[in-house]
């Protein structure tokens, strides 16, 4: 099988890879990036989330897919995943997290982002991709709005307040056409 590598001008986006995961654990123990995801800080120690990573990389399951987010010259600074996939209903989820500081603010997400759409729309069956931010993250509110995500409504999951984001693929297919 191949592997998916998708490149744009700021990052690339591939499969994870076993590698990345020093860099996942730093990112979920940091408190900052965890409460930017709306989780609890990671307290399991590297050896034990090593193992359990390398078995998530082996055992995949079919309504997830994650990748890594790259700069072009290689450096791992992030991930995105897509879950929740529905092929019957046409739709799923998708997340980002740039752990890397010294590339937020710049466009890397937002390119990540758009190339992570992109993917997603290339399965015929899906039609709508939705997300949800927390409230008062501002700076990705505006984010998936350049890509496109339009705000649904607030919902409130886990004591956090969300806002729900989506967009369709008729709305991605007229942007893409320069019509939007």
């Amino acid at each position: 099988m191949t592997e998916i590598s998708i490149r744009g001008q700021k990052v690339v986006l591939r499969e994870k890879r076993i590698e990345d995961g020093e860099d996942d654990h730093r990112w979920r123990s940091d408190q900052e990036l965890a409460e930017l995801d709306a989780a609890p800080r990671l307290r399991q120690p590297l050896a034990d989330f090593l193992r359990d990573y390398a078995n998530e990389l082996k055992y995949p399951t079919p309504w997830v897919r994650r990748y890594g987010i790259d700069t072009l010259d290689g450096l791992h600074i992030g991930n995105c995943m897509v879950y929740d996939i529905d092929n019957f209903k046409g739709q799923c989820e998708v997340g980002i997290l740039v752990g890397n500081r010294d590339y937020w603010g710049r466009g890397f997400g937002r390119e990540a982002v758009q190339l992570l759409v992109g993917q997603c729309f290339k399965n015929a069956a899906m039609n709508r991709l939705y997300l949800h931010t927390l409230e008062w993250n501002a700076r990705a509110r505006r984010a998936f709005a350049l890509c496109g995500f339009r705000e649904v409504k607030p919902v409130r999951r886990a004591g956090y307040n969300f806002i729900l984001m989506e967009l369709n693929r008729e709305e991605w297919e007229a942007m893409q056409d320069g019509s939007a």
